[in-house]
């Protein structure tokens, strides 16, 4: 009988014993997971505050996008002297990069800082070809040309590239057999060959980037250029009031060319790279006296610098320079910054297009990317 007690409080024992082990376990998986809830909890509260951070810095970049299109919209930015200057490099090519920079307003909890850029002091690759007759315009076929050639592009990549744009951009028109129209540029049936086929556009750019598109561009060619050209204007007419000097002389050689001169045919003269260097110089100095170049001073320099009067280019700068000289199309760089040491940043880069008649006077959102 002992016996038996014995052995009953033996297991007993053994199983206070397990349940012990059974209660720890549960109480360490408990544990367990209130310490997972409250580190969670306050992750969702951190991410939840991030995701406010993140909201706020987005509108306060959007406010900067608003805040400068509201400028342009009821003033000339070319006419704003005291925030308005000559930025980057002086030396060369770049001498005359035109930009206006607001590096710090507040706005809300947070700052904005914005940057301008006139999308009219760069060559209009659009232009290259007329979206009416899909014809190459040949004062742009030079202006791209050079261009190139004086930032350092290689020619057989410029070559083979600006081919390559004009079939990019030219399109079908009934009746006509001139799309695809460059034989030495790749066409619709190159790029449906290709590993990771796609379409030729067929028409214009909607971007600069998308230039990574056509045959003949690669990364060290896209950043030599990429700040020299757009595709945002309507025309082919570049704003003397703010374009950079190479922009200037590309412009003043395509002025010496005829418009719809046929390739192959006899050409003219075009103007010397020291004459159009002497006239670009010109204008950037003018520009230290009056903030407006428009197209009559242009003449009255190019009157007064151009040493060799056989090349014509009088005629010519109605069609590449801009006649007011006060832009109508801008790029806005807004970053909206939120905290201190390391804050929460947006950016935001829109391209906006003055609209002033008679009747209607106001600023349109054409493009709009958030980085």
């Amino acid at each position: 009988m002992a016996l038996i007690e014995n052995n009953l409080q033996k297991g007993e024992s053994k199983e206070r014993g397990v349940v012990l082990i059974i209660v720890l376990i549960v109480v360490a998986i408990l544990t367990t997971l209130v310490v997972d809830l409250i580190y969670f909890t306050q992750m969702n509260t951190e991410i939840s505050a991030n995701s406010k951070d993140e909201m706020k810095a987005h509108y306060i970049a959007k406010s900067g996008v608003y805040v400068l299109a509201g400028t342009i919209k009821n003033e000339s930015l070319e006419n704003l002297t005291s925030i308005a200057g000559l930025f980057g490099n002086q030396n060369g090519n770049s001498q005359g990069y035109w930009s206006i920079k607001v590096p710090f307003f507040p706005v809300g909890d947070g700052v904005a800082s914005v940057v301008v850029i006139d999308e009219r002091s760069k060559v209009n690759l659009n232009a290259l070809v007329n979206q009416v007759t899909n014809q190459v315009d040949r004062q742009v076929l030079v202006e791209i040309t050079e261009l190139f050639r004086m930032v350092g592009v290689d020619n057989g990549k410029s070559s083979r590239f600006i081919s390559s744009l004009i079939n990019w951009l030219d399109h079908p028109i009934s009746g006509q057999q001139n799309n695809d129209q460059d034989p030495n540029g790749a066409n619709a049936e190159f790029y449906a060959r290709l590993q990771n086929p796609y379409q030729i556009k067929d028409g214009p750019l909607d971007s600069v980037e998308e230039i990574r598109l056509i045959s003949g561009m690669d990364d060290d060619f896209f950043n030599k250029i990429k700040d020299y050209v757009t595709v945002y204007p309507t025309d082919k007419k570049i704003n003397f009031s703010t374009a950079p000097k190479v922009v200037m002389m590309a412009a003043l050689k395509g002025a010496s060319v005829s418009v719809s001169q046929r390739q192959g045919s006899a050409s003219q003269e075009e103007l010397r790279d020291d004459t159009a260097e002497s006239i670009a110089d010109a204008v950037i100095d003018a520009r230290k006296d009056n903030s407006i170049i428009d197209q009559r001073k242009v003449r009255e320099i190019v009157q007064k610098e151009n040493v060799d009067p056989s090349i014509p280019i009088s005629a010519g700068l109605s069609g590449v320079v801009l006649s007011t000289g006060k832009s109508d199309v801008f790029t806005i760089m807004s970053t909206g910054s939120l905290g201190q040491g390391n804050p929460i940043t947006k950016t935001i880069r829109a391209v906006v297009r003055k609209i002033t008649s008679q009747n209607l006077q106001g600023v349109n959102i054409i493009s709009w990317k958030e980085l």
